[in-house]
C-alpha cells in the first residue's frame, strides 16, 4: 500500500524507534511511504526537541527516514495551490502533504485530529490515523474505516 507519510508518524517513530506503533505498522506491512521534501523545513525546525525526547536521536532518525522515500517538490508543485486553499481551513504547514496525497492519489497517514476531521467533511483526500490504518490493513473495508473515523473524529 501507498501512503504519504505526517510528520507526526515521521516524529513518533523517531521517539520511540521500533517501540512504535508506526514501526509495527510499516514492519508488519509492504507499504511504501512518500514524504514531501517540503517537509524536512518541519523536521528541521523541531530537531533540538526531538532531540531532547528522543534518545539515539541520529539513530532513530536514520531508522525513520530509511523507510520513507522523500519527494522532490518539483513532483507536487502544481498541486500546491490547490493544497494552500485546503489547508488553510486548517493549517496551511500541512499544504505540502496534501499537496503530494493529491498528486499520487493516496491516503495520507497521519494523527493530525484537524486534517483528518477536514478530509473526513470534504473527501478532497483520505487521511488515516495509524488506528484506522492498522484496522485497514488487517482487512477491514475502507467504508467501515470510514464509518469509524467519521464517529471518532466528527461526532467526538
Amino acid at each position: 500500500m501507498r501512503l504519504v507519510v505526517d510528520s507526526n508518524v515521521v516524529f513518533t517513530i523517531i521517539i520511540a524507534g521500533n517501540k512504535s506503533k508506526a514501526f509495527r505498522i510499516i514492519k508488519d506491512y509492504n507499504l511504501t511511504l512518500y514524504f514531501p521534501e517540503d517537509g524536512l523545513l518541519e523536521f528541521k525546525k523541531h530537531k533540538d526537541k526531538l532531540k531532547k525526547y528522543s534518545k539515539e536521536f541520529e539513530l532513530k532518525s536514520f531508522l525513520a527516514f530509511s523507510l520513507i522515500h522523500v519527494i522532490p517538490s518539483e513532483i507536487y508543485e502544481d498541486k500546491i495551490p490547490e493544497a494552500y486553499n485546503i489547508a488553510k481551513q486548517f493549517d496551511e504547514k500541512d499544504s505540502p502533504f496534501i499537496a503530494l496525497a493529491l498528486k499520487l492519489n493516496i491516503p495520507i497517514w497521519t494523527n493530525d485530529k484537524k486534517l483528518i476531521e477536514y478530509g473526513l467533511k470534504t473527501n478532497k483526500y483520505l487521511a488515516l490515523d495509524s488506528e484506522s490504518l492498522d484496522d485497514l490493513l488487517k482487512g477491514t473495508g475502507i467504508d467501515e474505516i470510514k464509518q469509524k473515523l467519521e464517529k471518532k473524529y466528527l461526532q467526538a
